[in-house]
Formats: C-alpha cells, structure tokens, sequence
C-alpha cells in the first residue's frame, strides 16, 4: 500500500504559497515540495494531490493500493462524493487519476498527523521570505 500525505499552505501577507506532498513506497519515502501562485489555499490543496498523483504515476508506482491523506476537509469531501461546488474542475482532474490505482481510498487527518507534509510546507514558506 502506497501511502500519500498532501498539504499546501500560504501567506497572504507576503504573498507566498506552496504545495507539498510526502509518500511511502515499499518502505522508501519520497518528498516533494514547490513555490506556488495562488491566494486560494483550497485550490493548492487540489493541486497538491494532482501533483503528488501525477508523480505516483510518472513512477509507475500504480500496481498497489493507495491511501490519500489530507488535512483538508474539503478535499477529502469532494473526492469521496465526486463532487464540489467551487473546485469541481480540480475534482475532475484528479478523480481519472486516481482510477489508475487498483483501489484507493480517501481519509481526513489532522495538521498533527499529517506532520511531514506540513512541515515540508513550513519550511518552504519560511526560506520563500528571506
């Protein structure tokens, strides 16, 4: 089971944004993240899990089941029903590429349990001011 840990954050102050993901594959962790621009920190939540999927798949890493982790309510929402009101284009760029997963499942996890991912965006943010 690949498990994939995704976060944005921003600073609308500055005017700094990031995305980043943290995954584990047959026990070797992989991590990512990158400068974004955007004022919409629930469109860098959808495009975290784009990018993290999209890596997933150029790693030809899609024969196992995927667990999705987000601290995102609305992203896990909107995956599970297929549906959003306001990000329904993120939805459906997301929904075919996780179809290439044998199975895949979805789970709402909080800022502590989603640690890496988040820190990875801290320290982003942090290094983007100076």
């Amino acid at each position: 089971m690949i498990k994939l840990y995704t976060d944005a954050g921003l600073n609308t102050n500055l005017n700094l944004a990031a995305i980043s993901y943290v995954f584990t594959n047959n026990n070797k962790e992989y991590e990512h993240v990158q400068q974004e621009k955007s004022q919409d920190n629930h469109y860098l939540e959808f495009k975290a899990v784009k990018v993290a999927l999209l890596k997933l798949i150029e790693l030809d890493f899609t024969d196992e089941i995927l667990q999705l982790c987000s601290d995102s309510q609305i992203v896990v929402d909107s995956i599970s029903k297929s549906y959003s009101k306001h990000y329904q284009e993120s939805v459906d760029e997301i929904l075919p590429l996780l179809d290439k997963f044998p199975s895949y499942f979805v789970k709402h996890i909080s800022d502590k349990e989603n640690k890496a991912a988040h820190s990875l965006i801290h320290q982003e943010l942090i290094h983007l001011r100076n």
